[in-house]
């Protein structure tokens, strides 16, 4: 994910929306660190590169390696002849094909003969940068390591090292192979070669993301928020174990400081050195790449990342971290993804170059005015607990499930293609197919209530729906009506059924970190199970209902290609247009709650869009295919009526 994601300005508006939650929260989100004038952060940029420092060119032992070592290490780094029935390679358990970063996004690693290990499967992106290999350590380099999985009986399960040797010995290339890159030895294909050729290519898996172009001194390239992030990383207490250019791997740490971690049948380090003070103790990981390699923990107890920093906090540092904590650490943790495997072509888009500036909240103003478009503002990001059920008075209950129209509604509104409502006052009234009327912004809210939000339309003469549209207005103030930014850009797909089970996949890859296997997200412990999700759910009885646009394919595609996975940025998108085609049919095709009265939708079956997923059609398509396409059939039939 490369360049700045979100502007200087909208983050900055973000940052102080959020200190409005934290207030409501009873948490302070102002910085300790104050930013050097002229600088976005200048001692924050000095302390990140006195605790974490830059990531070397080259990992320890690389001088030794050679092209031959690094091109017999790829090989055998994809060869299954090294498993016991053929089947299974080192990229088995750790794919970095596809843009793989090493992780198989298993909870615990599957061997060659369909067994389950008791532990989950670490990363080999940047794995020689650490002090120590596996969750234990047992390994102290990486040709130990390379030699473990050949001959454990639950993952390669081959019986020794010369069995390893003979099998390669008997394809026909690698004799040659070796040779080259052992020319001195007479005998070449040993299993100790193996493990060296292994080492030598692994060695080469570096991994470099935004963060790194922030410690070269590059100021903008991470926003506010994420600097924000960093700050909260380092300041309640992240930093003691996750230091150093990978954020961790060059220690041992007990999981449980001064809580018992739930799962005690691994006593973790004690295993190798058979020390008591050793139970429990296992490597710190790196959080390289930690958003896109789910689960957690060496037990991959924990799936989705906002969990694993909430535990984290609580297990570790004895604290209940605050949403707007574990949010700012999100958004921090998304600048250590590799820039190479988050980077896809992004959609074209139409509209003029007039600069995309959001207002700041420091400038609304003072008096009754100002006080509704702060309230708006608060409601808007706040909303479970302020007109949902974490709302204290039950008639101030509109919305029914656990998200935030912030969820949607990225950087408080002022997200460029993320649903933003900069430049929305300027758009209503407006004629709307659904209710075949022309309708204001406060119907526009209320549709939002009672289908993103699950809930029931509130009174448009409301205090309540005057401060969100009072800070919509706010938002939109001076924005030109053709300025490119507005909603999403328009997403298209490709002309074929989108594939449910490739979009699970990409679900697990991109999105699992986030929302969880389970797709419910995450509700924080400080939370107390009475506040939003942290995470939001995107199916199930805690997500938008099958009558909002969110259901919708390509709709939704639009907002996850232009905004996801968290920090992505419209121009610099991490997801190509045909996974992000399939992973919003995965979601297209969850369980989430029915609203009743869909049928009276699009009096004027016509208007009815493409894409929407429940009967009736003015078309004979089968609602299959309205729901999963392919689409262009349908919108050329249209085109002929």
């Amino acid at each position: 994910m490369g360049g700045n994601l979100i502007s200087q300005a909208s983050a900055e508006s973000t940052a102080e929306t959020q200190k409005e939650v934290a207030k409501s929260q009873g948490v302070d989100a102002s910085p300790t660190i104050k930013a050097v004038p002229g600088t976005p952060d200048g001692v924050l940029m000095m302390q990140a590169q006195a605790l974490f420092g830059k990531l070397p060119a080259t990992m320890p032992g690389s001088e030794q390696d050679t092209p031959a070592m690094i091109a017999l290490g790829e090989m055998l780094y994809f060869e299954e002849g090294i498993s016991i029935n053929k089947t299974q390679s080192c990229n088995s358990c750790h794919p970095i094909d596809n843009k793989g970063t090493g992780v198989d996004n298993l909870k615990t690693g599957k061997g060659a003969l369909g067994k389950f290990g008791d532990r989950n499967d670490p990363p080999t992106m940047n794995a020689g940068f650490q002090f120590a290999q596996f969750w234990d350590g047992r390994a102290a380099t990486l040709a130990d390591q390379a030699q473990g999985p050949p001959l454990n009986p639950i993952e390669m399960g081959m019986p020794n090292g010369e069995a390893v040797a003979e099998r390669l010995k008997d394809i026909a290339h690698y004799p040659a192979d070796f040779q080259n890159a052992f020319p001195d030895e007479t005998d070449p294909v040993t299993f100790d070669n193996f493990a060296k050729a292994v080492a030598a290519f692994e060695r080469t898996l570096i991994t470099r993301g935004r963060i790194d172009s922030f410690m070269d001194g590059d100021k903008q390239a991470l926003t506010a928020q994420e600097m924000e992030g960093m700050r909260t990383f380092i300041n309640v207490g992240c930093v003691q174990c996750h230091s150093g250019p990978n954020l961790g791997g060059m220690t041992f740490q007990k999981i449980g400081v001064f809580h018992k971690y739930p799962n005690d049948k691994d006593p973790g380090r004690f295993k190798v050195t058979k020390l008591e003070s050793d139970k429990y103790v296992f490597k710190v990981p790196m959080l390289r790449n930690i958003t896109l390699s789910a689960p957690y923990f060496h037990d991959g107890g924990v799936g989705n990342l906002a969990e694993a920093v909430d535990q984290m906090g609580y297990l570790q540092l004895n604290k209940k971290l605050q949403d707007v904590e574990i949010n700012n650490i999100l958004r921090f943790l998304t600048t250590l993804a590799d820039a190479e495997r988050t980077t896809a072509s992004p959609l074209e888009v139409k509209g003029s170059s007039a600069a995309w500036v959001p207002p700041l909240m420091e400038d609304i103003p003072q008096g009754k005015e100002g006080d509704l478009i702060r309230y708006g503002a608060l409601l808007v990001a706040d909303t479970y607990a302020q007109l949902g059920h974490g709302a204290k008075d039950k008639k101030m209950r509109f919305s029914g499930n656990g998200l935030n129209c912030t969820s949607c509604h990225q950087d408080n509104g002022t997200k460029q293609f993320g649903l933003p409502w900069m430049g929305v006052s300027q758009m209503y009234p407006q004629y709307r197919g659904r209710e075949d009327k022309v309708a204001g912004l406060e119907e526009r809210i209320n549709g939002c209530f009672e289908r993103s939000l699950n809930g029931k339309a509130m009174a448009v003469d409301s205090k309540e729906m005057k401060a969100m549209v009072a800070y919509i207005n706010w938002l939109s103030k001076d924005l030109p009506k053709d300025v490119y930014g507005l909603v999403t850009p328009k997403f298209e797909g490709p002309n074929r059924k989108a594939d449910v089970k490739k979009g699970e996949e990409v679900y697990t890859r991109f999105c699992m970190s986030c929302h969880g296997a389970d797709g419910n997200g995450y509700q924080s412990m400080s939370a107390g199970g009475s506040g939003s999700h942290v995470a939001p759910a995107l199916w199930g009885a805690n997500s938008y209902n099958n009558g909002a646009g969110m259901n919708r394919l390509l709709t939704n595609a639009s907002f996850i290609h232009s905004n996801m996975p968290l920090g992505t940025v419209w121009n610099h998108p991490a997801i190509t247009n045909e996974d992000t085609y399939d992973v919003a049919a995965y979601l297209s095709s969850k369980q989430r709650p029915q609203m009743s009265g869909l049928e009276k939708d699009y009096p004027k079956l016509e208007k009815k869009a493409a894409d929407c997923p429940y009967p009736p059609y003015a078309d004979d398509f089968s609602q299959e295919q309205h729901q999963y396409g392919p689409f262009q059939p349908i919108k050329a039939a249209k085109k002929k009526k």
